[in-house]
């Protein structure tokens, strides 16, 4: 079942244009258009996870805005549960849990309960659902500690999980997360990208995560879709797009003795070098040439004492991709 479909959908913003002068600028204000989002079609099924990634300015909120009801789109459809999300926002709201890492709805001089409270009433949660959700994220999140404290005493970090923590409380169907793990350190995006694996995985819950640290999407989604300027880039398994953009990798070696820095004339073009010292990286793009012969050819005109091969990460093939689109 397709829980979420774009067919062809735009969005644009008018901004006012600089005056000349104040006067112009208050009473005769110009404005120019910006396409946030250009005719964007895909759609997501039941229970997929799914990494929305692009560059500052893609269109990444503005599409997350949109199928959460916060804003139309100027042209195109746009449909959750098979319902407009603007239109019929109200019935929606209960099958869906919305977080955007910059922008908080609990309340600031209120412990996270409180707030909790409020989500209770305002979903119709019943008591048992409630108690039983909120003992288990709290345990899960590592959240018992600080959930009667004001909103305005805890740390990003124990704001951030208490903010996952009253999406969840309703079992939604649908997870819109907005740069959920932005400024949290090691161990607590660890820790929220494990739930958000487990909550998938154990509901079937649909997740739609937009996120610039790429392990975010590595570690949680199965399926990338890549906007660039607004357009569709990338649609496809985290894994397909791996082995097709991630064709650049790096040879770190140390060796013995002296004149490597003479050597690297030696070397086929496909293999770039860069020596320091006793130490010489090797770059190359499988496409050209394999790790095999890179080895055999370093081999050949060194004394080796150590080597590592390093693949490309999920943010070298987000890089490749970008740099294809420019």
């Amino acid at each position: 079942m397709k829980e979420i479909i774009l067919n062809n959908v735009c969005r644009s913003y008018r901004v006012p244009m600089k005056g000349n002068n104040f006067v112009d600028y208050l009473f005769r204000r110009k404005y120019r258009q910006i396409e946030a989002v250009k005719g964007l079609t895909f759609d997501i099924s039941a229970g997929e996870t799914v990494g929305l990634v692009g560059p500052n300015g893609a269109g990444k909120s503005t599409t997350i805005k949109m199928l959460t009801g916060v804003l139309t789109p100027s042209s195109g459809n746009v449909q959750v549960f098979g319902r407009d999300p603007f239109e019929d926002r109200k019935e929606n709201a209960r099958q869906i849990g919305v977080l955007f890492g910059q922008r908080s709805q609990l309340w600031w001089d209120l412990p996270p309960e409180d707030t909790f409270q409020v989500l209770k009433r305002v979903y119709k949660i019943p008591d048992s659902i409630y108690r039983q959700n909120l003992d288990k994220y709290s345990k899960i999140l590592g959240a018992e500690e600080f959930l009667k404290q004001p909103v305005r005493q805890l740390s990003l970090g124990q704001r951030m999980r208490a903010e996952i923590l009253a999406i969840l409380l309703h079992n939604p169907k649908v997870l819109f997360l907005d740069e959920p793990t932005i400024g949290l350190d090691v161990a607590v995006k660890k820790q929220i990208r494990n739930l958000l694996r487990m909550i998938n995985q154990e509901t079937g819950a649909t997740i739609l995560l937009t996120s610039h640290d790429m392990k975010d999407i590595d570690s949680v989604c199965e399926r990338m879709i890549v906007i660039d300027k607004g357009k569709l880039a990338v649609d496809d398994s985290v894994e397909n797009v791996k082995k097709r953009y991630g064709t650049k990798e790096t040879i770190e070696i140390e060796v013995e003795g002296e004149g490597a820095e003479e050597k690297k004339l030696l070397f086929p073009p496909q293999i770039k070098l860069v020596v320091e010292g006793n130490f010489i990286k090797c770059s190359y793009d499988l496409r050209d040439i394999n790790a095999a012969t890179v080895i055999q050819e370093v081999v050949g005109k060194y004394r080796i004492v150590d080597v590592k091969v390093k693949e490309a990460d999920i943010d070298d093939v987000v890089e490749e991709i970008y740099g294809e689109n420019e």
